[in-house]
């Protein structure tokens, strides 16, 4: 079997080589320079949208600008589908530069103070980013800060639960009486119907439920989702519009949601998932072929498939057994994986192509139109992956 190659030993390049690098460095700094200069503009364009309440994002703008860039590559002689990615990272950096700006906050938002309990832990911080960007106060509670759960929740306007699944209950019952009758107490955990229901029988308070679908190591929230559940909000309560309006600033995507129905979909998108990456993970493992070895032969589409399965590894197995174990619907998502798998596997022993030829078209017809987006969409993530090499 061949080696990798290895990279060519430095030798003398050629004088007309490094003439033309020169060029493209020199090219490469007026880039640069007219990047900054759209980046002044983009700070004035914040300035402008704040004045005037418009909304950071504008798609038909944004079409507009990737259409006309993609027609001027015919003359010019470029890929419209290189300048097309292009201008979609410029585009979003645009957005988060706004956001950092403030250009979508409200100008009658009100400053709260919001207790983050377990605020040292990564979406503590990453919200307390959050929130501080948009002109609120935060206080932060955890194991090793002065302030003590009960006494922040007792100080605040709002209270955030943003601890480990399986100690949410337990400090819910802590920081909930002490929360003041016309604040608000939300948490972050990725199910909803228990911690909901504890924060309403804990409290007297408006009551809420988030889930953040995403994690703290994201480089930006724009376009991010986030789940909200209505647990108890007395009459024209003020706390859904400021929640919101906080999250919008940040140019995140709002999906309102029973508490029901986002645990059962969770089922699907977590657990469903979680469990498939770790039985895949697990067999790698038993078969003990090398990933050295198998990375010689690795596709695009393997290669995402190792990189998403090891990432989920080098995490924690606290958090990931914690929403197997905490999701109501764990059972029927197991079971139903469960039975595929024994399905595939038969079909195959049974050297059954016919059988085989049915399962995929089961799966198939359940995707539907959905799959030439996938196809589309999977294309730009393998393209991205083998620029990066």
């Amino acid at each position: 079997m061949d080696e990798p190659r290895q990279p060519a030993q430095s030798q003398p390049l050629p004088q007309e080589l490094l003439e033309l690098r020169n060029q493209i460095d020199e090219i490469d700094s007026d880039l640069l320079n007219a990047l900054a200069r759209r980046t002044e503009l983009v700070a004035h364009v914040a300035k402008v949208k704040k004045r005037h309440a418009v909304p950071i994002r504008d798609r038909i703008r944004e079409a507009a600008i990737l259409e006309d860039r993609r027609a001027r590559c015919t003359t010019l002689g470029l890929s419209n589908t290189v300048i097309e990615n292009l201008y979609r990272v410029l585009l979003t950096a645009s957005r988060e530069y706004q956001a950092d700006l403030g250009a979508e906050v409200p100008a009658d938002m009100d400053t709260r103070t919001i207790a983050i309990i377990g605020g040292h832990g990564g979406m503590g911080q990453l919200f307390k980013r959050l929130f501080e960007s948009v002109g609120q106060e935060v206080l932060l509670s955890d194991l090793d800060t002065a302030l003590t759960p009960k006494d922040a929740a007792s100080r605040a306007d709002a209270v955030m639960i943003s601890v480990p699944i399986r100690a949410t209950s337990e400090v819910i019952s802590q920081v909930g009486p002490c929360c003041r009758e016309d604040s608000l107490l939300f948490d972050v955990t990725s199910t909803k119907v228990q911690p909901v229901h504890e924060m309403i029988a804990s409290s007297s308070c408006d009551v809420m439920g988030t889930h953040p679908m995403f994690g703290p190591s994201v480089n930006t929230l724009q376009e991010q989702r986030i789940v909200l559940v209505e647990g108890r909000l007395r009459e024209h309560s003020p706390w859904p519009h400021w929640l919101k309006s906080c999250l919008r600033a940040r140019g995140m995507l709002i999906l309102e949601s029973t508490a029901n129905e986002h645990d059962r979909s969770m089922g699907i998108v977590q657990v469903l998932t979680h469990l498939s990456t770790q039985v895949l993970g697990l067999a790698m493992a038993r078969l003990g072929v090398p990933i050295s070895q198998t990375m010689q032969f690795a596709s695009p589409v393997y290669l995402i498939g190792l990189i998403m399965t090891a990432r989920h590894f080098c995490q924690s197995s606290e958090l990931y057994g914690a929403i197997h174990m905490a999701n109501p619907n764990q059972p029927e998502v197991a079971e139903a994986f469960s039975t595929s798998l024994e399905d595939w596997l038969h079909a195959v022993e049974d050297q059954d192509q016919s059988e085989f030829d049915r399962l995929f078209a089961e799966a198939d017809e359940f995707f539907g139109e959905f799959s030439s987006e996938a196809l589309r969409q999977s294309t730009h993530l393998i393209d991205r992956l083998v620029e990066r090499g």
